[in-house]
């Protein structure tokens, strides 16, 4: 069922140029998430060397405020925070594996 603010002149076909979009980000996303890891992952090793804790609250406090400062949009505040929320558990999580407490 068509909605009487239907334009005619978009076809389906316009969907594919900008999925095509989504997927290289994707995978620049990935890119980007995984050097992320790999540069906590040495954060992690200095803090083994120096015995100092993974979890550093207000670390992630800064983290979490300075994205969503730093925001554009069109994601809201709260998105970004749970997605950032999300990057830092997993890549805590990476951390821990690799560089389990003594």
């Amino acid at each position: 069922m068509k909605s009487e603010s239907s334009n005619p002149s978009v076809t389906e076909r316009d969907i594919e140029p900008l999925r095509g979009q989504i997927d290289e980000i994707d995978q620049k996303l990935l890119e980007l998430l995984n050097e992320r890891s790999s540069v906590a992952n040495q954060i992690g090793h200095i803090k083994q060397q120096l015995g100092l804790p993974i979890y550093v609250p207000s670390r992630e406090k800064i983290v979490l405020s300075n994205v969503m400062k730093n925001n554009p949009g069109p994601l809201p505040p709260e998105a970004v925070r749970r997605l950032f929320e999300q990057i830092i558990d997993e890549t805590r999580a990476l951390e821990r594996q690799k560089y389990p407490s003594k």
